[in-house]
């Protein structure tokens, strides 16, 4: 008949095994969801970076306003993996387009602004003729 040696675990490391592996995982949660915040983050600048890029070079081109933030919504589209509650709002002016994001949920929360300049070198290449 084989036997079979048993370990021994003394009762002194399950105890504190018991508080330090809570901490561990907290600290895992919270790092998963900084990784998480970031990644929004950066999907949200981006996004608000290329509408107002698109938005400027419209009026440039075409002396129209356009649909800024629908534009912005179609390019965070199924991006975003923790801020869903997206909020966006657009100015245009005579030289600029401006493109404030906020994003949040729970208590994180981000806002974001973006801005392109309404450049017309056509204009200023024809004065200098």
């Amino acid at each position: 008949m084989d036997t079979k040696k048993m370990r021994w675990v003394s009762g002194n490391s399950v105890i504190e095994m018991s508080y330090i592996m809570p901490l561990f995982f907290s600290l895992f949660v919270i790092i998963i969801h900084t990784v998480f915040y970031y990644h929004d983050k950066a999907i949200i600048g981006g996004a608000a970076a290329e509408s107002a890029v698109m938005g400027a070079q419209y009026v440039r081109r075409y002396d129209k306003n356009y649909d800024i933030e629908a534009f912005f919504q179609e390019k965070i589209h199924g991006k975003l993996i923790y801020m869903t509650d997206v909020n966006v709002t657009a100015e245009v002016n005579k030289e600029e387009v401006q493109v404030f994001a906020e994003a949040k949920r729970s208590f994180m929360k981000t806002n974001v602004k973006r801005t392109a300049d309404i450049v017309n070198p056509e204009k200023k290449i024809r004065l200098l003729k």
